[in-house]
């Protein structure tokens, strides 16, 4: 529901617009607006040169997807401004720019890069109206009425972004805390285990004479936490910093030493490496110790992440699929038929299929993945670092496993539970939204061709 203050707000900006219109003729809007028709690809093309020239735009862009969305999009926006007929037009047009607002906090474009932009089509159109020849009063009429409109515009889409920013921190810092909430000591052993499994890992492929299977520590399960949950659970801690750079010395030189290195050698490189779990170790622990364990914020029935710390996980992995190269994927599962389930059994045989789901799912997905309770009966999987075919791959096994399973009830009694699953791989598009519509529709092409099955947004093995 829209607060009272955000209608007023609302309200204000499509009278401004309106009295912005009125300050001409109705004739000079018509021809500023064939004008800016005329000439709108050549300012899209203008703006984007301009944007990935600019060191702080570049990253949030790229050709493809200029190409494929941005140019059209902006093409559309320069006409949404310059043509508009009636109130139920301008209540759309000062949507549109919240709704862009909205999306620009989303993808953290910069708000004074976006700004910028806006500057550089002002001063565009206005010299396209001075070249047109418009008599003296009428060119510092439309040069004064593009200049307001833009500014306008900008100042909607810069206060949906200062508010879709603000929603996105506390959203953050709630992730952050239920991250905390979590059993500390459990979690703690849990990643004492992680690090203890590939050192043994490590000397069983050294002296088993298969140097080629010893694996950084980096991808390691130990790795993959550190990098994806960790530095948000505990972030601003100096361990975190201290055990990446022990890591990093790990596989950049000790690894790379003891791929070549023969006879005593070997066991001087091996006893710093176990010096250096021995110091990573000692600094977990510390680590875990800075933190209470509480218990809330987690879905109460499954135990699983709420859907609403979703955009914090899928914006963080989107900034590190980018930064570091990485891939990642999204399951949207859905059990099949649930309500007949809950007709035969009962809600309270719902549950337990539902609890039931939750702890198959997290036995199959590794520490580093997140798992959501995304809806009545969907759950909704982040696999980290995981390429397409690999993530179609994990679908499947989860298919299967489901399939194969019985599922309690009531008692002993048990049921057959099956799952749709829609499989969708980042594909470098910079909102997250994006990503789970596809992984909706992939899902929503399972359900249609008969249930129980995996469909995905790509070509699978391609």
């Amino acid at each position: 529901m829209v607060s009272e203050e955000a209608g007023q707000s609302f309200q204000a900006a499509v009278e401004e617009w309106s009295e912005i219109r009125g300050e001409i003729s109705e004739d000079l809007r018509l021809a500023i607006g064939k004008l800016v028709d005329s000439h709108k690809e050549q300012f899209a093309e203008l703006f984007y040169t301009t944007m990935l020239g600019n060191p702080e735009a570049a990253p949030f862009l790229g050709h493809d997807l200029i190409n494929k969305r941005l140019r059209f999009s902006l093409q559309n926006w320069l006409s949404t401004l310059f043509h508009i007929d009636s109130a139920t037009d301008l209540s759309e047009a000062v949507g549109m720019q919240k709704q862009i607002g909205f999306v620009h906090a989303r993808i953290h474009v910069p708000i004074h890069v976006v700004m910028r932009g806006a500057r550089l089509l002002k001063r565009e159109i206005a010299g396209r109206l001075f070249a047109a020849g418009f008599a003296p009063d009428d060119l510092a009429k439309g040069i004064g009425y593009t200049g307001n409109l833009i500014d306008l515009a900008m100042e909607i889409i810069s206060s949906a972004y200062v508010t879709g920013t603000a929603r996105s921190v506390r959203t953050d810092e709630a992730y952050r805390l239920f991250s905390l909430s979590q059993n500390i000591s459990v979690e703690r052993e849990r990643q004492r285990a992680a690090l203890l499994e590939w050192g043994h890992q490590m000397l069983f492929a050294l002296y088993g004479g298969k140097r080629s299977a010893m694996l950084p520590i980096g991808t390691s399960a130990f790795g993959l936490w550190l990098h994806h949950k960790a530095n948000v659970v505990f972030e601003g801690a100096p361990e975190i910093h201290r055990i990446q750079s022990t890591m990093n010395r790990i596989d950049e030189d000790l690894m790379a030493r003891l791929e070549s290195s023969e006879g005593a050698e070997i066991a001087s490189i091996v006893s710093e490496i176990e010096s250096k779990l021995l110091e990573i170790k000692y600094l977990l622990t510390t680590l875990f110790d800075r933190y209470l364990e509480i218990e809330n914020a987690r879905d109460v029935l499954t135990r699983l992440l709420n859907r609403r710390f979703l955009p914090s996980v899928l914006s963080r992995e989107i900034a590190i699929a980018n930064q570091r190269k990485t891939a990642f994927a999204v399951l949207l599962v859905d059990i099949d038929f649930f309500k007949e389930i809950n007709d035969s059994h009962g809600h309270e045989g719902g549950d337990m299929v539902l609890q039931q789901s939750a702890d198959l799912i997290l036995g199959l997905v590794r520490s580093g993945d997140f798992v959501f309770r995304y809806g009545g009966e969907e759950i909704l999987i982040v696999l980290v670092e995981v390429g397409a075919t690999a993530a179609f791959n994990v679908a499947e096994t989860i298919r299967h496993r489901f399939a194969s399973t019985p599922f309690k009830v009531d008692g002993e009694k048990t049921a057959s539970v099956t799952v749709s699953i829609g499989v969708a791989a980042f594909d470098g598009h910079p909102d997250y939204d994006h990503l789970i519509s596809l992984a909706d529709e992939a899902l929503y092409r399972a359900k249609n061709n008969g249930r129980n099955r995996c469909e995905a947004s790509f070509e699978v093995g391609k």
